[in-house]
Formats: C-alpha cells, structure tokens, sequence
C-alpha cells in the first residue's frame, strides 16, 4: 500500500488537544473498532483504524492497557501479518516494550498475581492471568513451577496448566529449560502445556521427552508431538531450530519473540541469564546445539551448528566493540566461545565454514576462516572456497590464513594464495553499500553511481532478502533503501538496520519515485532522499569523516598480509608477481609499509629502490618504516641491483639528523653499492 506509508514514517507526530482523559477514550475506541474490523477479515480498514490510533500518539502505558486488554492471539495475528499492518503492531508493541520493561521481573509483584489467581471468580482469574503476560510474561514461569509440579494440589496444579497455557508463546523456552528438572511428573505436567501451546520452538525438546525412562513422561511427550509439528527426532528438530536462531530466522525471531535473557536449569531451578540482543540469537542457538549433541553424539550437523554458534558469537562481540559499544563485561563470554569453538575440532569447523559460505553468512565465516588456521592441520576445502568468495573481507581473511598455514609449515603457498596476498596488502580501502530496491533498473542505477564513487556495492531486491544479507555482512557504511518494497514497509527495514549494532553509524537513503513525499513521510529516520539516482554526492558527503572500524580491520589484514609475504619471502618463496604491488603499498600505513619493505629485501630489484628511498627519505615517517626501507635497499645492492639516484639520496639520510637505527641501515645500505655506483656517488659529491 504505497499510501499508507506517510502516515507510519511521520510516526506518531500528530499533536493532540483532546483532554488526556478523552483522548485516552478515543484511543481504546479506534482501537476496539480496528480489532472488530481484524477478525471480520477487514484488514484494509483495520489498518486505517490502527493507523488511526498512532496518529493520536499514545504514550508507552496507553500503548500497554491496549496490550493488556486485547487477546493475545489477536496480537500475534497483527504481528505475523505482512506490509503496513506488521509495521503497525512493531511500532505499538515498541511501546508495549518500553511499558512492559520496568515490570518484568518484578519478583513481589509476580507472586501477588499468583496470589490472585486462587480467586474462584473466572473473570478475576481471568484478569489476573492477564496482567500476569503482559506484565511479565517469560518471568513468570519459575513462580508458576511449584503448582504445575504439585501431586498434592489438584487445583492449584490445574490453575498452573490453564495460566501458563493462556500465556502461550511468552513462556515456551522457559518451560523448555524446566524440562531439565529431575522431577518426572513436573516433566509430565511441562511437555503437556508446550503440547497444548503448541509453538514449534518446542519441538526438538518435546521430542527428546520421548525417550524419558518414566513412561508417563514419554506417553506424555508422545502426545503432544502433533501439535508441535516435529519431525519425531529429537536431534534434528533441535539442529534445526538452532540453525534458525543463528540464521535470525523469523520464523523463531519475529519481534515479539526476542527476549533479554536465556533460560537454564541449574542445581535445581529455573534460572535466566541476560544476554545482549546482538548476542541472543546464538545464545539460543548453542543452547539448541548443546542439547543436540546430549541427545545424539553421532548427529552430523551438531558440531558444526555447534561451531557456526560459537563463531557468531564472537563475531558479534567484535561487531559491537567496532562500533563503539564497551564491550568489557562481553569479553569473558567470547573468550570461552574461541575455547567452545576449538574443541569442535577442524572437520566441524570446516563443515561449518561451508555452509557459511554457502548462506554468505560472511561474518560468521571470516571467524571461522581465522580459526581453522590454527587448528587445521593443512588448508581446508572450505578455507579454498574461501578464497574464491566473492565477499572481499571473507577473500582478504582466508589469503592471510592461509599464507600463515604456509609460514607454519602446514601447507605450500601456491600462486593463488601469493597472489591474494598481494591484493590484500596493497587493496585501497573502500566504502561498502548496500541497496535495496525491487525496480530492477533504478537498483543496479544506483549501485552503478555508487560504484563510481568508489564504494563496493551489494544489492537486494526485497527487504527480508535485504535483511538477511545484511545481518551477515561483518561491516557496512551507508544502506539505500526503495520507499516501497513488495514483501515490508522500508520503515520496518529501516527500523530493523538501525537496531543492529554493527550499522549503528550507517546512513540509510531513500531512493523514491516522489522524494518530496517521501522526505515528509520518513523525516529525520533516514538521511537523505535521493531525488536523481545518478547523482550521489550527498551519499558520500554524508561518508566523508574516518571510516573507523572499517578502515581499521582493512588495514589490520593488509598490515597481515605483507607481514606474512615478508616472511614467505624469507623462506625463498618466489614473489615475483606481487613485488611491484608491494612497492605501490610502501606509501600506506606503517604496519603494511613495514612487511612489504621486508618482503622486498628478498625479492625486490633495482626497480623498487627509488620508492624504498623516498620512505628512507621521508621524516614524516616513522624510524621503523624508514629502517625498514633501507634494509631492503641495502638488500637489493648486495644482489647486484643498481641504486641509480637513490644512492644520492641514501647519502642524504646517512649524514642528516635522522634516528640512528635510520642512518644506521642507510649507511648499510651505501656500504652494499656496486662499484660502479659507488664511482657514480663520489663524482656526484665532487
């Protein structure tokens, strides 16, 4: 609905004047009306009502008393919608949320609503349980365990069935985590509710109840499987389930389905540990892994999900830090998850690399590229596939790790390998885009400008498939995003980018047919409209400070990849093809300048001397760069190569104010000159 979106991007901005009281009225009123309208199947002016209600702006509680009030199936049925209607439920359940957040896990008033359900009145109990999943939801579960285990009381015990049951999906993973209790009937009682909520998440761990050594358990368990559409193996609903997660698939991670916390049973109880968003979905996903593997040790997709879980995480963590978040008190946890992922051994990290490849979950496979370096006894199938990547910072990782297998004796570095390494060391480093747009024509115009000013475009053509690449993406600098898409609002694209910790400093464009209504509509949530998709100029002003952390990790590979052609080169490997790429990389930073100058000495010839000199030359430099240089020149004259004018300027260095380690290798250096050249500088200096 091309129209409807004006009214989303403005996002509340209407003023009102009504009386707070009224106005709250009229709130629940168009409310209750898009409601009735939702389940007569008239979604269209559903939608208006509903639209209706944010142009009113509702405050976070107004926001939450509809929450509270309205069934939650009728939520769900909003919220699993596509278009401007999920768009509608994301942007009322973010109030929802800021409401909801200062109750959750408010542990007296829990029990005081637990209290209120033993009412014998149904509307009171009714309420109660209400208020209850609005108010805090997954928290619940662990007040609620004494009853739904209790032989002793069959009241209470059914109260705990009908509660948690009415509280649907908020309180699956908790009861799936409960399932670890040693108490078979409170099993029984727990596998009976998941069966009767009937959220597939469930799946996999209802599935291993069926091998429980109580036999009510099983039955039980056995039961309630067809609600819950599992596959009947317990191992494979669970690598499933666990490869959606680290997928962010929305199928488990549509928005009300994020949580802050992830749930375990330990030394008797149900406890919550709290985990960063960026951090959740691989939470869950080695939770799902780690029961895999303690259900079937011979399930081929367990360590390698097992894998993928651990480098996900650790890619998130170094994401997070790139942009700026402190990342201290996440250090321990990634710190474990290199430990985690280091005895799933080679094979399971090379399956996992793979099938990054394939997904082009780049982020995950750059970590995983890096590892198997270290623990592969020789280069891998998916380290070479690696290399093949079209994805430039995947290329750049599995050319340095496989140089440095080389460097360690686990492999002989080819052409292939050489030539990737000289890429990556003298690579400029470029912006990386993003477009999204489904007009064909006006996407590859786009990415074509931005091309031209030296960016390296990606491109999608609806936003899920947009998302789901980008999410995979280890770094970003601007995102273009079409203000009409066919599969959800650019606005929930929008909003979904900017909720990534990774692109937090990314700028998003609009590119639109009709940029006036579009800068009105989106407003300040985007940066600039792009009237003329061949003119990008604001694009780029809008780039024009430091690139940070993606210059940062570009010049850390290309400072490792001369590095490593520098000691390549020391192990009488031929650098001929890259040698004059490596002396058009002595002018970029020290930590590259510094291993191309190294990689020279053995391989470099009288044609690199004259920049070797200029870098001696240069007091702007650093004294290791300058030494550097001039080791390689002293390196090339003891071979024979001629010094030409550079000896003049070696002579310059050798008797100026320059550090001593400078002076000291420039005079090296001289001390090294043919005859002929040696003749040349005295009658120069004559």
């Amino acid at each position: 609905m091309t129209g409807s979106y004006r009214k989303l991007g403005l996002a509340i901005a209407a003023l009102c004047l009504t009386a707070p009281a009224a106005l709250a009225q009229d709130i629940e009123g168009t409310f209750k009306q898009g409601v009735d309208l939702l389940q007569r199947d008239r979604k269209e002016e559903a939608l208006r009502a509903f639209q209706k209600v944010l142009s009113m702006e509702p405050t976070p509680e107004q926001a939450y008393a509809l929450w509270t009030s309205t069934d939650h199936d009728t939520w769900l049925e909003i919220l699993r919608s596509k278009g401007d209607l999920e768009l509608v439920g994301r942007r009322m359940m973010a109030l929802v949320d800021a409401a909801r957040r200062e109750r959750r896990n408010d542990t007296e008033a829990i029990k005081a609503l637990i209290g209120q359900l033993k009412t014998e009145n149904p509307i009171e109990r009714r309420a109660a349980t209400r208020k209850l999943s609005a108010d805090h939801g997954e928290y619940a579960v662990p007040h609620l365990l004494g009853w739904l285990g209790s032989t002793g009381q069959e009241e209470a015990r059914t109260t705990a069935i009908q509660t948690l049951t009415e509280m649907s999906t908020d309180v699956v993973l908790p009861l799936c985590a409960a399932l670890g209790t040693d108490d078979a009937f409170l099993r029984r009682n727990v596998v009976y509710v998941l069966g009767r909520i009937g959220d597939a998440r469930a799946a996999g761990f209802v599935a291993a109840a069926t091998a429980d050594a109580d036999a009510s358990v099983a039955d039980a368990a056995r039961a309630a499987l067809a609600s819950l559409k599992s596959s009947g193996n317990a191992a494979r609903d669970l690598c499933a389930l666990g490869e959606a997660y680290h997928m962010r698939s929305p199928v488990v991670l549509a928005d009300h389905q994020w949580s802050d916390v992830v749930w375990s049973w330990k030394d008797g109880a149900l406890v919550s540990t709290a985990t960063a968003r960026s951090l959740y979905p691989d939470a869950m996903a080695r939770t799902c892994f780690h029961k895999a593997h303690a259900i079937d040790l011979q399930n081929p997709d367990v360590l390698p999900g097992l894998a993928r879980a651990e480098a996900g995480s650790i890619a998130a963590v170094a994401a997070m830090a790139a942009a700026g978040i402190d990342t201290a008190e996440l250090t321990p946890m990634a710190d474990q998850a290199q430990v985690s992922l280091g005895m799933t051994g080679p094979g399971a990290a090379d399956a996992a690399l793979t099938k990054s490849l394939q997904q082009n979950d780049s982020s995950t496979a750059a970590v995983l590229v890096r590892a198997l370096a270290e623990m592969a006894p020789a280069p891998t199938a998916g380290m070479r596939a690696a290399l093949a990547s079209k994805d430039g910072a995947v290329r750049s990782e599995a050319a340095v790790a496989l140089g440095l297998m080389s460097t360690w004796g686990k492999g002989k570095a080819g052409d292939d390998v050489i030539k990737a390494l000289g890429e990556v060391a003298t690579r400029e480093i470029v912006r990386l885009a993003f477009v999204i747009d489904s007009d064909a024509a006006r996407g590859q115009a786009v990415a074509a400008s931005l091309s031209a000013a030296g960016m390296m475009v990606n491109s999608a053509s609806t936003g899920i498939i947009g998302l789901t690449s980008l999410r995979r993406m280890p770094g970003l600098d601007v995102v273009v995003v079409s203000d009409t898409l066919p599969d959800v609002a650019a606005q929930q694209v929008i909003d979904e980018i900017k909720a990534e910790a990774a692109f937090a400093k990314a700028p998003i464009f609009l590119v639109s047919s009709n940029p006036d209504a579009a800068k009105e509509a989106f407003g300040d949530t985007v940066a600039g409209v792009l009237a003329d998709v061949n003119d990008v100029s604001a694009v780029t002003a809008a780039m024009s400070g430091s690139m940070g952390a993606d210059r940062e990790r570009a010049d850390r590979l290309a400072g490792e990849a001369a590095n490593v052609l520098a000691t390549l080169a020391g192990t009488g490997t031929n650098l001929g093809s890259v040698n004059d790429a490596l002396a058009g990389a002595l002018g970029r930073t020290d930590n590259v300048a510094i291993g191309a100058s190294y990689a020279l000495c053995c391989g470099g010839n009288a044609s690199h001397v004259a920049a070797l000199a200029k870098v001696v030359a240069d007091n702007g430099r650093s004294e290791m760069v300058r030494e550097a240089a001039a080791r390689a020149c002293s390196a090339i004259f003891a071979r024979g190569g001629a010094a030409g004018e550079a000896a003049g300027v070696l002579a310059g260095v050798a008797h100026s104010d320059a550090p001593l380690t400078v002076r000291k290798a420039a005079g090296q250096a001289l001390g090294n000159l043919s005859a002929a050249d040696r003749a040349a500088l005295g009658a120069a200096h004559h």
